[in-house]
């Protein structure tokens, strides 16, 4: 899914899995400064007009039930109805959304307190009160019978035993998150989710098809004034719309949101989707690097770039169905100094990217460069040395052909969403470096969805439940070698993509598991973390050990590159572009 002007508000993203280019970043806990919240109109109110229509492909969402969802299409869906507690502006400050006041977290780090604005009220009239919140963790997410992928981050271990943080209402505004151990990074956990309204909800506890095919849950029926837009309808693989919310609690004293409606267009290919946006048929759309000298040199139509705290990178199945070799370092490291990231940035990218060696990009204040193995540059980007770490793992080489230890040809599978024309390029890329070493890979361009569903998500032996994790002895539906596909970093939290590279992380679809890394993800969250200093190195720990252990072959850190109707006015260009999109407006 191509970045749309909302996916910016959803900016305190955990490691999200996206289908193109996500967008996100949190802002630093040592500045926690809360930004002034009364935002100037550019010149007073402004009329309501026009329909802003951001153009997308690849692939559309998986659903409008936000617990169960695991891309960032579905969570951008959501966002148009439904802000959250914070966002964060261009200068990293946080700006209160449905929350009241900042959050205070007590002095030995164990006790979060939020206080809920009192003028939020659902669908059916009812206010949003602390109890939904509280309803929401402890009956649906953290539950045993919904399969929410984040449920780690709201774990602790007392004890020697693992088990949830308390969540508790104070009164109706007001609720806690209690700890017994301290993490640091908790501060992003707390304020990074939604409500559902408890009086719905819970007609649904407990039954898992039930609640996923709870009409009212899937049509967002239920967000009255607690977003800029209403739910108006989802034609899948076609368009999402939603209409300007009235009663949009941050509209009360200015008139905002200034679109009369907002609609996601999917489009079959990005070429079909930039073609609608150079005729005028759209508003906005992300840009494939070739196509940005194009727009930018076109009247009506700006475009802007901004960093991204997303990553593409070629991950390994290192489960039973996937090749026995990449689970060998060796061939792990060899299969990365094949891959030329320098010239993949030039010629794929255009220069809109920087090269990726870990998971964390180099705009976070967690950032290292130093000590990272930085396959595919320099000395580094070398196929005879390739060839040699391959034969020392007992892969040998036949008339440009490697050999397993059968004497068989290795033939590989690599897997991309079709229609992102860059992981297609990056799929053919990689194909013909290695093929440098011998290696026959062929390629398979698969819908998103059934990439999803077919080769992501696993089951273990004798079980039906088939999630993104399930286990070290669960397998895909189909088998696979390789994936291009994209994560994103928080990028003052980066302890959350252990949902990624930790051994019981939710999304860890690849079957990757490293007892330090767990181990390191774990100091990330003590409470010798709260020093800043110690938590630097624990990251530099985490960066410097995942790329040398290579669970993924860290390719690029691309840049985004967005094309909007110069009609669109009210945008602030900024690494949080789109925090303050409800105040744009299209000029008379």
């Amino acid at each position: 899914m191509h970045l749309n002007r909302r996916e910016f508000l959803k900016i305190c993203a955990r490691a999200g899995l996206y289908a193109g280019l996500g967008i996100g970043l949190s802002g630093c806990l040592s500045k926690q400064k809360e930004a002034p919240q009364n935002v100037t109109l550019p010149s007073g109110l402004h009329p309501v007009k026009g329909t802003y229509i951001d153009g997308a492909s690849a692939g559309d969402a998986e659903t409008l039930n936000w617990a169960l969802a695991a891309d960032n299409a579905s969570l951008n869906y959501v966002s148009l109805t439904m802000d959250g507690l914070i966002t964060y502006d261009n200068n990293l400050n946080v700006q209160l959304r449905w929350l009241a006041e900042p959050v205070k977290v007590s002095g030995d780090g164990l006790t979060y307190t939020l206080v809920l604005r009192d003028d939020l009220y659902w669908g059916d009239g009812k206010p949003l009160t602390s109890e939904d919140f509280v309803y929401t963790f402890k009956n649906l997410l953290l539950s045993d019978w919904l399969p929410f992928n984040y449920k780690d981050d709201y774990q602790e271990i007392v004890n020697g035993k693992k088990q949830y943080v308390d969540i508790v209402a104070v009164d109706r505004q007001t609720y806690q998150f209690r700890r017994q151990t301290v993490y640091p990074d908790f501060f992003y956990r707390v304020t990074d989710l939604w409500a559902y309204p408890k009086h719905i909800a819970q007609k649904y506890e407990g039954n898992l098809d039930a609640f996923t095919q709870a009409d009212e849950l899937n049509n967002l029926r239920y967000t009255g004034n607690l977003g800029p837009y209403r739910f108006v309808e989802w034609v899948r693989n076609d368009k999402f719309v939603v209409e300007r919310n009235p009663d949009y609690y941050l509209g009360k004293e200015n008139g905002a949101p200034f679109f009369e409606q907002y609609i996601e267009k999917i489009f079959g290919t990005p070429a079909a989707r930039q073609a609608a946006l150079e005729a005028g048929d759209i508003t906005s759309t992300t840009l494939d690097p070739l196509q940005v000298g194009k727009f930018k040199g076109m009247k009506g139509i700006d475009v802007y770039t901004n960093p991204t705290n997303g990553y593409e990178a070629l991950f390994w199945n290192f489960r039973k169905n996937g090749w026995e070799g990449l689970r060998k370092k060796e061939v792990r490291e060899a299969f990365a100094m094949s891959i030329g990231k320098d010239s993949l940035i030039q010629s794929i990218y255009l220069g809109f990217a920087d090269p990726a060696f870990s998971f964390i990009p180099r705009p976070s204040p967690w950032f290292v460069e130093t000590g990272l193995g930085q396959f595919g540059v320099g000395a580094l980007y070398n196929k005879e040395e390739a060839k040699k770490k391959l034969a020392s793992a007992g892969y040998m080489q036949k008339d440009n052909v490697l050999l397993d230890a059968g004497g068989n040809p290795v033939k590989l599978s690599i897997i991309t969403n079709s229609g992102n024309k860059v992981r297609e390029s990056i799929a053919f890329l990689v194909k013909q470096e290695l093929a440098g070493i011998g290696v026959d890979v062929e390629i398979r361009l698969l819908p998103w969805t059934t990439m999803l569903d077919q080769y992501m998500k696993n089951k273990a032996p004798g079980n039906k439940a088939s999630g993104f994790n399930n286990g070290a002895g669960a397998v895909s539906e189909k088998p696979w070698d390789m994936c291009i596909i994209g994560f994103s970093t928080d990028l003052n939290a980066p302890s959350g993509s252990s949902v990624v590279f930790g051994s019981d992380g939710g999304l860890n679809m690849f079957g990757y598991s490293n007892p330090k890394v767990d181990e390191l993800f774990k100091k990330a969250q003590s409470k010798e973390a709260l020093d800043t200093s110690v938590r630097k190195g624990i990251y530099a720990g985490l960066s410097t050990l995942i790329s040398e252990d290579l669970p993924a072959d860290f390719l690029a850190f691309p840049q985004s590159n967005i094309g909007i109707s110069a009609k669109v006015k009210g945008i602030e260009p900024g690494i949080s572009m789109g925090y303050n999109s409800y105040l744009w407006y299209f000029e008379e």
